[in-house]
């Protein structure tokens, strides 16, 4: 009987561990190859990403359907899907094409002292439209992300203002794709899990990167890209393989897990990025991030004990297989703000 609970905080320690280094090892590629003499051509490379994450997505659909649990329907009302993922490719390329160009001018650690600041952007932009409240407790809460996030900004020892903007352009872009898309989705009556939705996304976002790739080709990226492709080709396998971690986490582990993977994840990013990249951090900035690691973490726990008594609420109305459903989908909708954060 002891055993099972040990058996399933291991498989959270393990799941959690390889999501982690995943997504901190695709930070740290990025910028690694993003260098002169490598390949620092952010709208290739974005190009190579999505095209790697279309093909291989069909592949793992051929090879492992059941991974796609929403697939079939999405099949067969693809019309609706694409009329509703489609709009959401443009901003989805915006997002990661200005996100691969800030490395250019900032070092990882910066950019993602920057990205903490996503939670507070969702929150203002969803109450803009009418999604959530207005609460202060609430707002009392962001405002200590904010607070850390200006202590992290003004603390940049290399501060350069082209890389802060290309950054904060990517994080309002994804932004408003997940809130858009949440919209869109949920009015449509679309539930599709991690992966169908990838695999509708990224095709869709291929086209305007693949327009504006031929519109900006010159020698030098094929030059780079005949001496690289190895290199980007195992970048892009990373990157989907994020993907992949992100439906496994989303079904394996608890809220509770996701919000301690994050703030372990943040930590892990800006060290790696001090450590391997050398990257100058400020001790204002060492403030910064310690206050905005704990606004985040305030911020997880408000959001864990909403649904808690949201699920409570519900217990009464939906018996069985209802329920879990709709636990699935508290747990989704927590994910994706979580993801938006820290990804």
């Amino acid at each position: 009987m002891a055993s099972a609970p040990t058996s399933a905080v291991m498989q959270t320690v393990a799941i959690g561990s390889v999501y982690i280094a995943v997504s901190a090892s695709l930070i740290s590629f990025n910028k690694y190859l993003m260098q002169p003499g490598l390949f620092p051509h952010a709208l290739f490379l974005t190009t190579v990403h999505v095209t790697v994450t279309s093909a291989m997505s069909l592949l793992l659909y051929a090879v492992a359907p059941s991974l796609f649990p929403s697939m079939p329907k999405a099949r067969q009302e693809y019309k609706t899907v694409l009329k509703y993922i489609a709009p959401l490719g443009a901003l989805f390329a915006l997002a990661l094409y200005c996100s691969n160009s800030a490395y250019l001018y900032s070092s990882v650690a910066f950019l993602q002292f920057c990205k903490e600041g996503n939670v507070a952007m969702v929150f203002a932009m969803s109450c803009a439209l009418g999604l959530q409240v207005f609460i202060l407790k609430k707002v009392a809460i962001l405002s200590v992300v904010v607070a850390g996030c200006s202590l992290c900004a003004h603390g940049e020892i290399q501060f350069v203002c082209t890389g802060f903007l290309l950054q904060i352009t990517s994080q309002l872009a994804e932004c408003s794709k997940n809130i858009i898309g949440e919209i869109v989705m949920t009015g449509a009556g679309l539930k599709l899990d991690v992966l169908t939705f990838v695999a509708f996304q990224a095709p869709c976002s291929l086209l305007p990167l693949l327009a504006a790739a031929v519109f900006n080709y010159t020698p030098d990226v094929g030059h780079d890209f005949r001496a690289s492709w190895p290199l980007l080709l195992l970048n892009a396998s990373n990157a989907f393989l994020l993907n992949v971690m992100i439906a496994l986490t989303l079904k394996k582990l608890s809220t509770l897990a996701f919000v301690i993977i994050g703030l372990v994840k943040d930590i892990v990013i800006v060290t790696s990025s001090f450590l391997v990249f050398g990257a100058p951090i400020s001790q204002m900035q060492f403030v910064g991030f310690s206050v905005t690691i704990a606004g985040i973490a305030l911020w997880g726990r408000e959001k864990m004990q909403e649904q808690a008594e949201a699920a409570g609420e519900k217990d009464a109305l939906l018996p069985g297989s209802k329920q879990a459903a709709s636990d699935d989908a508290e747990k989704a909708t927590f994910y994706a703000d979580e993801f938006c954060v820290h990804g």
